[in-house]
This record gives structure tokens, sequence and C-alpha cells, in this order.
């Protein structure tokens, strides 16, 4: 496997461990690929909207789940938005800081 495959193979791990973090069984990829999808794309019309996402990702964040998950991973992906939720993120699931490690290590 090249340099490049070994970053997409950690890239995909990161992220699909995240959108399952804290939930009783793995979420099937499709589940996860619409998740992922939704939150995205919510997240891009917002920005391009020149609307906030904050009050969008609390709304996502009380739902708990791989919506959750999904919300900040999408959030995550935004370079100045990144810290903040990342350490709200970590405070709301301490447990979770290991997976969170590796998804900032592959998304920035």
């Amino acid at each position: 496997m090249g340099a490049e495959q070994d970053v997409g193979a950690r890239r995909s791990e990161a992220i699909t461990a995240l959108l399952g973090a804290g939930l009783a069984g793995p979420p099937s990829r499709a589940v996860m690929v619409a998740a992922l999808g939704e939150a995205r794309r919510a997240v891009r019309e917002r920005r391009e909207r020149g609307v906030g996402i904050g009050e969008w990702l609390d709304g996502k964040v009380r739902l708990r789940g791989i919506r959750e998950n999904a919300a900040v991973l999408a959030v995550l992906e935004v370079p100045e938005w990144r810290d903040g939720v990342a350490a709200r993120y970590r405070g709301a699931h301490p447990e979770r800081a290991g997976v969170l490690a590796a998804v900032l290590g592959v998304i920035g």
C-alpha cells in the first residue's frame, strides 16, 4: 500500500471511529455516509448564506448519537471553528479524546 493509500485509510478509519463514537453498535456505512453528507451540506449552505452554524450545531449536539458526531465532524472541517468545537466536544466526551485526536490529525 502506498503512502497516499495509507493516509486515505487512516482518514477513513478516524472518521468512521468518530461517527460511531458512543453508539451501542457501529452504524452501517450507509447511515454514516448519509449523516455526514447531510451535516456537510448544512454547514456549507449556512456558510454560503452567511448564517451562523453555532445554533445549528447546538441543536445537533442535543440529539446525541450519529447526528451529533456527524455535525461535530462537519464543523471541525471548517478551520476557523476547529479549535473551539474540538475543545467543546472533548469537554463533553472526555472518553473520546483519542478518537477526536485521530480525526484532528487527518483533517487539519
